[in-house]
């Protein structure tokens, strides 16, 4: 299983961070989980094209987690290569209200052109792919908000996208290989729907994760500071996530 880090920031710019993403080859597939502002020229910079995704998984609706949903539709439609091959995109109740939305508002341009689009709407479940499995768990952040888990070649992944803590991100991260939580603020200025470094630290050892990576940093958070307040709840590697960081599964 190959995963990069497309993106490990938010909406808010920072110097070295932008807003999420995060891009998985598993089995036969190609799969995005988030794609926030900018993430089509990542995955363009790591070696991925709009053309080869199978799949893009969104957790939430928030602009920093979906807006170059967009982008990556108006690519394929655009495109002088014609992409054949389908792609499904996937999301909480909600996404197919918002694809609809969205190309009413860009006037058709990101309906698609040679190719079949599907939409799908999911709960806790777990959809069976080419080579892995994709299962997902409620997060506590916005309505319907999802936690995403691939499991494929012997190895497991979860992705909380945004969330506060709660039981589905405990059972979503049980026993992963790579456990990637947001990591939004500083223990002393927690928000509501958003995890904090001691926090985090918390949800991997109830987990039992094996490496947890931190993601989803607000300009406020101290990098030294944030993977030493996880290390104090977690004995297990703690990674700060950086924009096209390649992570060992």
């Amino acid at each position: 299983m190959r995963v990069v880090v497309l993106g490990s920031g938010t909406g808010i710019p920072a110097k070295d961070r932008t807003p999420a993403g995060i891009y998985v080859r598993a089995g036969q597939e190609h799969l995005l989980f988030d794609a926030g502002a900018g993430t089509l020229q990542r995955l363009f910079r790591i070696g991925v094209t709009y053309q080869d995704l199978d799949r893009v998984f969104l957790t939430h609706f928030h602009p920093d987690h979906c807006l170059d949903l967009v982008s990556i539709l108006f690519a394929m439609r655009a495109s002088q290569g014609r992409r054949t091959k389908p792609l499904t995109v996937y999301g909480p109740p909600g996404v197919k209200q918002l694809y609809q939305r969205l190309n009413q508002a860009f006037n058709g341009s990101i309906q698609p052109r040679g190719y079949r689009l599907t939409i799908r709407e999911l709960g806790p479940t777990s959809v069976r792919l080419r080579g892995c499995t994709v299962s997902t768990r409620l997060m506590r952040h916005t309505p319907g908000a999802l936690g995403y888990r691939v499991e494929g070649g012997g190895a497991s992944l979860a992705y909380s996208g945004d969330t506060d803590v709660c039981e589905g991100v405990v059972e979503l991260g049980q026993d992963a290989d790579l456990l990637i939580l947001e990591c939004s603020v500083p223990d002393a200025m927690k928000v509501t729907g958003h995890l904090t470094p001691s926090e985090c630290g918390r949800i991997a050892a109830a987990a039992a994760a094996k490496h947890l990576v931190l993601t989803h940093v607000y300009p406020v958070v101290k990098d030294r500071d944030a993977a030493a307040c996880a290390r104090r709840a977690y004995r297990g590697r703690v990674t700060l996530a950086r924009d096209l960081q390649r992570l060992e599964l």
